[in-house]
């Protein structure tokens, strides 16, 4: 199996970096979260990250920049959703990468799934209608362009929700957290999710957690995936398990 991902920034899905052996990706923690998903032992029962390191070749990354050049010169004809004119620009982007990724497991003879990461809002809080609206914009692209295993992850407002969760469940597997939702994604916030999040894990004022620390968190179980108890979180995995058991009953 292939797995394709297309994120913001090193902190969500991950970034490609320049070795001397030519690009490499380096995960980032809603990339982790995806391949521990994925390697339960009822689905793959291995981690595909791991797989790719040794040199499989399973695990694909395409930036926005590398998205946006996969643009044909016409415009893309695409029918209207009822997820509102404002998130066209999501479903242009699913079509994009469904059609990308469909070439890619043609060519290759393989199933690949493909999970397209774009935060709800970064500068406020997010009504759930509005954020259900970009999730489903994101869908109705996929299905534009015929491919029947693309996701959409789209935490609410923004992944550091759902890290946050990840680790107040880790402490306490009782905590409530659906509050994050409701939270601002706005990073100028003087309480914005990500300064809640280094706050939380003992940073000093200013301090972020690197994309690296942040990844190493769900890695080392300080965050586990399963754990998560959030609205937008259940939507993305449900969808990764639907795109999971399509891949394997079309073999």
């Amino acid at each position: 199996m292939i797995l394709v991902l297309s994120g913001e920034g090193p902190s969500d899905v991950g970034t490609e970096t320049l070795t001397t052996d030519g690009w490499k990706f380096v995960a980032g923690p809603m990339a982790v979260i995806v391949d521990q998903l994925l390697s339960r032992s009822e689905k793959l029962n291995y981690s595909l990250l791991e797989t790719h390191e040794v040199g499989a070749e399973c695990v694909l990354f395409v930036s926005e920049g590398q998205l946006s050049r996969l643009r044909p010169s016409r415009p893309i004809q695409l029918p209207r959703g009822d997820d509102g004119f404002g998130n066209i620009f999501f479903r242009a982007q699913a079509y994009l990468l469904g059609k990308h990724v469909k070439e890619i497991a043609t060519q290759r003879n393989e199933q690949a799934i493909a999970v397209l990461f774009r935060d709800g809002d970064g500068t406020r809080s997010m009504p759930r209608e509005q954020w259900r609206q970009k999730f489903d914009s994101i869908v109705s692209g996929f299905r534009a362009a015929d491919f029947q295993t693309g996701v959409p992850m789209v935490p609410r407002p923004k992944s550091e929700a759902w890290m946050l969760c990840g680790l107040l469940k880790h402490e306490n597997r009782e905590e409530a957290c659906g509050w994050l939702e409701a939270e601002s994604g706005n990073d100028a916030s003087p309480n914005s999710l990500k300064r809640q999040l280094a706050l939380h894990l003992g940073h000093e004022l200013g301090h972020e957690p690197t994309a690296e620390e942040q990844a190493e968190l769900v890695k080392s179980g300080h965050i586990t995936p399963e754990l998560i108890d959030l609205p937008s979180f259940t939507a993305f995995r449900d969808e990764l398990d639907r795109a999971y058991a399509h891949g394997v009953h079309a073999n």
